[in-house]
């Protein structure tokens, strides 16, 4: 029986590339359970979706770098009868700065962001998505998985985890009805500072930086069709299966330059949700 996605869990909702994943899975027809921190647009966002799509609809706010959360998320989603079979793990965070210039707490509520709260929640919701006749689990990681990043340590550091975590993941639930995939987009034009770098970048950026809406629509699309790892954009597949066979240090004095950080003691540690980076 050709089982089709009916309810998605989406974290870090409200904007950006969550957004765009919240508004393409009820365009779809799903119901929703939506998670992001609070007064971020959330609240908004779900008076929009109700009145565009008429979906089932939850909106949870809340703090997922708080260790109890991701387990509060999956039992306030049962009690209120939404029965998930797509889980996104969007929420992430991230920022620039050399490391011995950042702070410890910057450095953990990236770790604690991007990696424990999406590996707590995809336990949290495994038994229920393995109680259903097919499932999906969809990580957000980034091109920044497969290229060490001299300005954002931590982030990419995480951003591999994410990809090695997702695979392992996959071959582990292969035999089952659940379907795991990584997202791994380049930039994202999420906001007017992403524009603004991604535009200083010249042709490079304008290649291979996409829109939130289109980067939603390709990870889903992907997801839905099985793929492991997918990577929207023709330029950025050929960047990802190039990295491999690039001399670390050419591509990290690249990636140095493209994003601004040639003297990394100079660049500042400002935290910004991880939409920036991709």
């Amino acid at each position: 029986m050709n089982h089709r996605p009916t309810c998605a869990l989406i974290t870090g909702a409200s904007q950006g590339l969550g957004r765009a994943f919240a508004e393409e899975c009820a365009g779809r027809g799903m119901a929703l359970v939506l998670a992001a921190l609070p007064d971020t647009g959330l609240e908004e966002l779900t008076r929009i979706l109700k009145r565009a799509y008429q979906v089932p609809l939850d909106a949870i706010e809340c703090d997922l770098t708080r260790p109890d959360v991701p387990a509060e998320i999956a039992v306030s989603a049962r009690a209120r009868g939404f029965l998930v079979d797509t889980l996104i793990n969007n929420a992430g965070v991230g920022f620039t700065s050399c490391f011995s210039r950042s702070s410890a707490s910057q450095n953990e509520a990236t770790v604690q962001l991007n990696v424990a709260a999406l590996v707590r929640l995809t336990q949290e919701m495994l038994p229920g998505l393995l109680g259903r006749p097919r499932a999906w689990i969809l990580n957000v990681a980034s091109l920044g998985a497969f290229f060490p990043m001299p300005s954002m340590p931590v982030y990419s550091s995480t951003k591999a985890f994410v990809l090695t975590f997702t695979r392992l993941l996959r071959a582990e639930l292969g035999a089952s009805g659940v379907q795991v995939s990584a997202l791994c987009p380049n930039g994202i034009r999420t906001n007017r500072v992403t524009r603004d770098l991604i535009e200083r970048q010249g042709q490079p950026g304008r290649l291979t930086c996409k829109f939130p809406d289109e980067v939603a629509r390709a990870g889903l699309r992907g997801l839905f069709r099985g793929t492991a790892v997918i990577v929207p954009g023709l330029a950025n597949r050929l960047l990802a299966g190039a990295g491999p066979f690039v001399p670390p240090g050419l591509y990290m004095s690249v990636i140095s330059r493209r994003w601004g950080t040639e003297a990394p003691s100079r660049v500042p540690a400002v935290i910004a949700p991880q939409e920036a980076w991709r």
